[in-house]
């Protein structure tokens, strides 16, 4: 069964709230910031979810957050888990 990654394909939103009160934004695939011809690369080979960078406009913070991989019939948000970030 084919696969994809619902925040790449503007299928969903994740909707995440910084400790400082603001809120993320979605700043895009983490291997879209690896090198040039990144955003072409098979996520199938890598894993199971595709890995977002999500940025604090207000403080500035960085969340990276592992968004699962699904099938585009599967209705409702997508499962989640945020990683590790930066302060």
């Amino acid at each position: 069964m084919d696969t994809v990654c619902k925040l790449c394909n503007n299928m969903a939103e994740v909707k995440l709230n910084c400790n400082c009160g603001g809120a993320f934004q979605n700043s895009g695939p983490v291997t879209d910031y690896y090198g040039p011809y990144s955003p072409y690369y098979n996520v199938h080979f890598e894993a199971n979810c595709c890995c977002h960078l999500f940025t604090c406009p207000r403080c500035g913070r960085d969340q990276v957050v592992a968004i699962a991989l699904e099938s585009p019939a599967r209705t409702g948000e997508p499962a989640f888990i945020c990683l590790g970030g930066t302060d």
